[in-house]
């Protein structure tokens, strides 16, 4: 995804460039382009989305991000997405945070007079989303005219809404989890902490939730075990990664276990987590939070559970929690870190 991100930041850059702007690496690592053209001075940050639909929350947050970072040194703010953004939403987003978004529509519209970029364009997406964007290329140049796009950017006075103080709710998150001291004793709060960030990660406003139900503690029919976490799948607002999952590995449900221990976790947490996956049951995937990850065994144990019985167990540590938060802070999607781990896991696999 990193090297898809630089691919995408490369292709604005050169549609700013294509309509006179001149393009710069930023100063500061806060956003990702400087263009500029006669007076016209323009912050851009871009978000690169694996789903076609804009998320309400991720959106609003990156434009909090955005306006927040802005030197307000006479600069306009520009937020580009990957995905589709409902004009209602733009024109909101302007009048209340005097940001102007470009999002999938208006790419391909200002790139549609530029063959390679259109293409170039064209191809990344269809990486990005694994699927078909010929529902979202489709350009009519009297509703998207490209010239029509610019001089909007241009004429733009700039934005007068003050720079905000970022909540920055994951860091607090994170900062909460790293207090409660490592062991048994503390396992409760470490649980209770972990679904308060998953929570926070992955059930954002009713239109945006990608998972539902949230049972904590639930004990299996025999009453011999208990696994901490079950959610389900909520397959019309999930995103794009969370519908591949379900597909991918025939699962309905995902599991959550959380592990306060003060060493790496061992096989034998992995051989109690694989009981409560079952492929009848839709139920084949579990996020395993350990505080200091796994040990070697243990991954090979996870490794084998998806060869021999096709039960994906990912097995996260403290620092990729703190990675999902940083991004969900930030406005990105979270669901990347999940999405490499499990690509690691795919590919390391072996006969």
């Amino acid at each position: 995804m990193v090297s898809a991100e630089k691919e995408y930041i490369k292709i604005i850059r050169q549609i700013f460039e294509k309509y006179g702007f001149q393009t710069n690496e930023p100063q500061k690592a806060f956003y990702d382009i400087d263009a500029k053209k006669d007076n016209t001075n323009v912050l851009v940050e871009t978000k690169l989305y694996s789903s076609k639909i804009s998320n309400s929350e991720l959106l609003d947050l990156a434009c909090k991000k955005l306006l927040y970072y802005s030197d307000k040194n006479n600069s306009k703010l520009v937020l580009v997405v990957s995905n589709y953004v409902n004009p209602t939403i733009k024109e909101k987003i302007l009048k209340e945070k005097g940001i102007i978004v470009w999002d999938v529509k208006t790419l391909f519209a200002l790139a549609f007079d530029y063959y390679d970029l259109y293409y170039s364009l064209e191809s990344l997406l269809m990486v990005v989303f694994k699927e078909s964007v010929s529902d979202i290329s489709v350009i009519n140049k009297d509703i998207d005219n490209p010239q029509e796009i610019i001089e909007l950017l241009i004429k733009k006075p700039v934005s007068t809404v003050p720079q905000i103080q970022l909540e920055k709710k994951g860091e607090r998150l994170y900062n909460e989890l790293l207090i409660i001291p490592a062991g048994k004793k503390n396992a409760t709060n470490f649980e209770k902490k972990c679904t308060e960030i998953l929570k926070y990660l992955f059930d954002g406003d009713k239109e945006n939730s990608s998972l539902s139900l949230w049972k904590e503690q639930k004990t299996t029919e025999e009453s011999l075990h208990r696994f901490d976490l079950i959610c389900k799948i909520d397959f019309f607002n999930a995103s794009s990664f969370w519908k591949e999952l379900s597909q991918d590995f025939r699962t309905r449900f995902i599991l959550f276990e959380f592990k306060n221990y003060k060493e790496k976790i061992k096989q034998g947490e992995i051989f109690t987590t694989e009981k409560y996956l079952f492929v009848t049951a839709f139920r084949t995937v579990c996020f395993i939070i350990a505080r200091n990850g796994a040990d070697g065994n243990a991954q090979k144990v996870a490794k084998g559970a998806l060869k021999e019985a096709g039960k994906l167990i990912v097995i996260l540590s403290k620092e990729d929690v703190q990675e999902m938060l940083i991004k969900k802070d930030n406005g990105d999607e979270p669901e990347i870190i999940l999405q490499e781990e499990i690509d690691k896991i795919l590919m390391e696999l072996t006969r």
